[in-house]
């Protein structure tokens, strides 16, 4: 199963992990942007940057949904973007503490 976050084909992907112990987890490599539209930290698939670097239209696609507007990036990160903070918290692996006795 992959859930498809941007309307281009193969952009956006979430792709499956290998080993862990939760079974159809996602994980993809984010980069936070900003956004100058409305100054939150959105989470970017490093692979939508990619993408985006082909089109040169200065937006990216954010893990929420968001079209990301870039702001300077020599400015402090803004407010997270709640819905991106709960899909990486979602998708990201947990490691399980061992408990020895």
């Amino acid at each position: 199963m992959q859930t498809l976050l941007h309307p281009q084909a193969g952009l956006g992907k979430l792709s499956p992990m290998s080993g862990g112990d939760r079974p159809g987890l996602f994980t993809a490599d984010t980069i936070t942007i900003t956004c100058a539209a409305d100054s939150r930290a959105h989470e970017v698939p490093d692979a939508e940057l990619a993408a985006a670097a082909q089109r040169s239209d200065g937006h990216y696609q954010a893990l929420c949904g968001h079209r990301v507007a870039a702001a300077p990036m020599v400015e402090p990160d803004g407010e997270p973007c709640l819905l991106c903070a709960a899909i990486v918290e979602r998708t990201s692996p947990r490691r399980r503490a061992r408990i020895l006795r």
